[in-house]
């Protein structure tokens, strides 16, 4: 695994159709379907998916294809365009000729790859059906026979799709693709090498884009604009419609354009250095002057850059804090244009207009979370969970406090991690608690220690399900390296196999059973196996388990032996409230 990838393959599975797209994934694909690439000679991209009540071509997949092959061709791959004649206007309004289902296209082009994104493939019946499970195998071109005559020469094959029909889906197991609305029904069979799961198959391949990027070490992604543009063309040129609306619209799966603009510019993120990384002044806007925007202000003052900010009400700048702008009654892309990066507080919607805008103009934007760690060089240990997260922080700073060990804490419910940086310039360990909402926008965060406590059906409105929160959480661990360590809840059976997606060391957590590694409470006794040997802790009856034992964890792994924690346990007395 590389950490930059795995967060790409991560953001891919963003999953705003509520699918449980998180669930099809199929861990480190992405990685692999790029590695196998950059040894290609020939890779034939087959695209199209023909919506038969409007009679024309979706706009999700072909756009897709052209990221992919233009990415390939700038490593000196050949590339071929393949699809149907129905479709076939779609890829000639973005400037592609396509083949049209050619019967002899292994034979005489002898590619070396072939890769599927968002086209249908055939069911276990041998029949074509969209989402709704619709048999459309009148009017389907049979190009999925490619890719199973393909696997059988021994060609590479990799499918991209969003649902469970598209070709290469028939590699996710069909015990995952029966929690799929109509999954059963229109599962395909056609199997590909590697497949890739998204929540819009043009994100797939803006993914397969970025993750030939990280490998190649330079940025293979056309801009924003471009793929506007491309989509845009393929609506007025081409005739496509939405797949979802049916509607001819410049919409992707029923999603606006700047939908798929803000999943590009964060793949980017992904691929090229921060701003920061230059080691010189930057001009930096700061969206919104709330605690985190008054944070991030001072600690880009304090390392001389140059702050911009732009808030929807009036400032109050904090006293000696000097700024090269301000506006104030709302944000302008004038005011931020020229910035070198911008930094936007949580309460600036990832969908407001103002981030759009500087989406499309390829201005990097980030989190206050973001650019503090970025300028963090102490042991960080990161909590996060539904509830509990800022009571844990709060319970592991008086467990190390009883150690006789400092810890600062901060975070979501307190002060943000650039505060925290900015007031106290020691070596001493922090301890923050992140939302969900912060996890969203990260890029580098890394911290030493991941703690995850808990989901529940919070933040629905926003995230949709709890496939989707739990992805979300996940970004967390993204960046682990092998000697990093991941806490997680064993007895929660929706969590627990995120241990399958971490890079480095996981522990668990059980208020109710011995976990081979973590920390655990069986018989009103507390336990640890950090190392290998279990500890006995001594006896406890907390409130909330989980947050206690997290705690012990982080306490243990900071180094504290375990006659001197046990002490300390005996001396908290009751924890307080969970939040």
């Amino acid at each position: 695994m590389i950490p930059r990838i795995t967060s790409i393959e991560n953001l891919i599975a963003t999953d705003p159709g509520g699918r449980n797209v998180f669930g099809l994934v199929q861990a480190d694909q992405v990685r692999l379907a790029a590695q196998s690439l950059r040894l290609a000679r020939r890779v034939g991209i087959v695209s199209g998916f023909y919506v038969v009540e409007a009679q024309a071509g979706e706009t999700d997949g072909p756009s897709g294809a052209k990221v992919v092959g233009e990415a390939l061709r700038e490593l000196g791959i050949e590339v071929d365009y393949i699809t149907d004649e129905q479709n076939a206007p779609l890829f000639k309004a973005i400037g592609l000729d396509p083949l049209l289902d050619p019967p002899d296209y292994l034979d005489k082009a002898q590619p070396t790859h072939l890769l599927a994104i968002e086209r249908v493939g055939r069911g276990l019946d041998g029949r074509y059906r969209n989402m709704r499970g619709d048999d459309i195998t009148a009017t389907t071109a049979p190009l999925d026979l490619l890719f199973l005559e393909g696997s059988q020469r021994g060609l590479t094959t990799i499918g991209i799709g969003d649902g469970g029909n598209e070709i290469g889906m028939g590699k996710v197991f069909a015990d995952t693709l029966a929690t799929v609305p109509q999954g059963p029904e229109i599962a395909t069979i056609v199997r590909t090498d590697f497949c890739i799961a998204a929540g819009v198959s043009n994100w797939g391949a803006y993914g397969l884009a970025g993750a030939l990027s990280v490998l190649a070490k330079r940025d293979l992604l056309p801009s924003a604009g471009e793929v506007a543009d491309d989509i845009e063309l393929m609506v007025a040129k081409g005739g496509a419609v939405d797949g979802v609306t049916h509607r001819r619209e410049c919409t992707v799966d029923g999603l606006a354009l700047p939908h798929s603009l803000r999943m590009l510019e964060d793949i980017r993120l992904q691929i090229r250095p921060s701003p920061l990384e230059r080691g010189e002044p930057l001009t930096v806007g700061v969206l919104g002057y709330g605690e985190s925007g008054r944070g991030a202000t001072t600690l880009l003052a304090a390392h001389q850059h140059k702050v911009r900010i732009s808030d929807a009400g009036p400032i109050t700048l904090d006293p000696g804090t000097v700024v090269a702008g301000a506006e104030t009654g709302g944000h302008t892309i004038e005011f931020l244009r020229d910035c070198d990066l911008v930094v936007a507080s949580p309460g600036v919607r990832a969908d407001a207009p103002i981030r759009n805008k500087l989406h499309r103009l390829g201005v990097p934007v980030m989190s206050e979370l973001e650019l503090a760690y970025q300028h963090c060089r102490r042991k960080l240990i990161a909590v996060t969970g539904t509830i509990g997260k800022r009571t844990t922080v709060e319970l592991m700073q008086r467990l190390f406090h009883e150690c006789d060990q400092a810890l600062t804490i901060g975070g979501n419910r307190g002060k943000p991690l650039s505060t925290l940086l900015a007031e106290d310039g020691t070596e001493k360990p922090l301890a923050v608690a992140v939302s969900s909402f912060q996890l969203e926008t990260v890029v580098n965060f890394r911290p030493n220690v991941s703690i995850i406590l808990n989901v529940s059906e919070a933040h629905l409105d926003r995230h949709r399900s709890i496939a989707e929160y739990v992805r979300i959480k996940s970004r967390i661990f993204m960046n682990h390296h092998p000697d990093d360590i991941l806490v997680l809840p064993f007895d929660d059976p929706r969590i627990r196999p995120l241990a399958r997606n971490h890079q480095g060391r996981t522990l668990f957590v059980s208020a109710g059973q011995a976990v081979d590694r973590g920390a655990w409470l069986v018989g009103g006794k507390l336990f640890a196996n950090i190392d290998g040997d279990v500890e006995e802790l001594g006896p406890a009856q907390p409130e909330f388990p989980e947050n206690l034992l997290a705690s012990i964890v982080a306490a243990r792994l900071s180094g504290i032996d375990t006659d001197t924690l046990a002490r300390a346990v005996r001396g908290l007395g009751q924890p307080a409230q969970s939040l």
